[in-house]
């Protein structure tokens, strides 16, 4: 006879895992976004040493690439949840089935 083979929701890919990874990545890109705007409004061109390097940056074309890199992630890391939430809800349908069944084989 065949033995059925069920996943559990820890070893489903690890989306779990990979969705708080690229939720906190995704959040670290951010609030370097909301640094450098920030820190934009209180230093100016005049500045000098670190303040000027981070107003030079802000000047480019970076941040902005930073915050849709943040957004992509953030998006990455909703989709992973989605398919956690359905990998759970698969692991409880076949954990139903597989108490049905050995119920059943009890019986006989």
């Amino acid at each position: 006879m065949i033995k059925k083979r069920y996943f559990s929701t820890n070893k489903d890919f690890k989306t779990g895992f990979f969705c708080k990874l690229f939720l906190l990545i995704g959040i670290i890109l951010l609030l370097i976004f909301i640094f450098i705007n920030v820190t934009v409004l209180f230093v100016d061109k005049d500045s000098s040493g670190f303040a000027r390097q981070i107003y030079d940056f802000s000047q480019t074309n970076y941040p902005n690439s930073i915050l849709a890199f943040s957004i992509i992630i953030l998006a990455i890391s909703v989709i992973l949840y989605f398919f956690y939430c359905q990998f759970v809800k698969l692991a409880k349908i076949a954990d139903e089935i597989e108490k049905e069944e050995s119920d059943h084989l009890n019986e006989e």
